[in-house]
């Protein structure tokens, strides 16, 4: 479909073939399945330490990912509009290798959907949070096999800024003295949305203006992109436009304090204190 793989990213870790990046895919599917099974009659997990060191991380391998796209685009002189794929020479290879630790880092996110499952915040295990995680991690093996470089630098530059956003905030929200600085959640799915349209905009931009980058992976990823808007805009709708909960006129049941007209479990948060549906 898009021709022979390139011979620079030959020999690097996972990428020679397509099964590993199956396996560890199916191994994810499967662990949320039966995970979900295995917690049913047990007691969740607060796995408080893990996620703090998790969501850490995750945030500092995001600062990492943007520094360097940053750095070697800008020596690789690339174009904003549309950039080819050997022209840089040693700094394609450079983010080639940046564009490698973004693809692993897609099968270290399937722990997000794990630790719902050992926290049994199922209600978050949506169809949008599986399929982002699972599809972005395969997709990223085909990129890393056929265009590691040129026009597909700028996606991950936004997507790791955006992830040091989102990782630093469910890693404050683990500490509840954090609590009341935690706001601005409903901004950071407008932000993810912005990267998606910033995105699409981006990869036809190299459509009207051709460079040589492959045209059917332009088209696909632009198609791609497409089902991420869709999908977040509708959880942003379920989330953030719902019409206001009618007050319970009546008693609240025996030690549950109401405060507003609700109780105080509708304020109940679930990845320290919010609720974490997508990234």
């Amino acid at each position: 479909m898009f021709g022979p793989r390139d011979s620079r990213v030959r020999g690097w870790l996972l990428l020679d073939s397509y099964l590993p990046t199956f396996f560890l895919t199916v191994l994810y599917l499967l662990s949320i399945w039966l995970g979900n099974k295995y917690m049913k009659n047990r007691p969740a997990l607060s796995l408080k330490g893990v996620l703090t060191l998790y969501n850490l991380g995750i945030t500092l391998l995001s600062m990492y990912m943007l520094v360097e796209l940053t750095l070697s685009s800008w020596e690789g002189g690339y174009n904003l509009q549309c950039q080819d794929l050997a022209s840089a020479g040693e700094a394609d290879v450079r983010v080639a290798k940046v564009l490698w630790w973004y693809y692993f880092s897609k099968s270290v996110e399937f722990l997000d959907t794990i630790f719902f499952v050992l926290r049994k915040k199922t209600s978050q295990i949506t169809f949008l949070h599986v399929y982002h995680h699972a599809s972005m991690f395969n997709i990223w093996w085909c990129v890393l096999n056929w265009i590691p470089c040129g026009q597909s630098f700028f996606g991950p530059t936004l997507n790791s800024f955006i992830h040091i956003l989102m990782y630093s905030y469910y890693g404050l929200s683990v500490f509840p003295s954090m609590h009341k600085y935690l706001w601005w959640k409903k901004y950071l799915t407008q932000a993810q949305l912005v990267q998606f349209v910033l995105t699409i905009t981006h990869t036809m931009s190299a459509v009207v203006k051709p460079c040589g980058f492959p045209l059917g992976c332009l088209i696909f990823q632009s198609s791609y992109m497409l089902t991420l808007v869709i999908l977040f805009l509708n959880f942003y709708v379920q989330t953030y436009r719902k019409k206001p909960v009618k007050k319970n006129m009546e008693e609240p049941p025996a030690g549950k304090e109401v405060k507003n007209g609700f109780s105080k479990a509708y304020f109940t948060a679930t990845n320290g204190v919010i609720n974490k549906k997508a990234q």
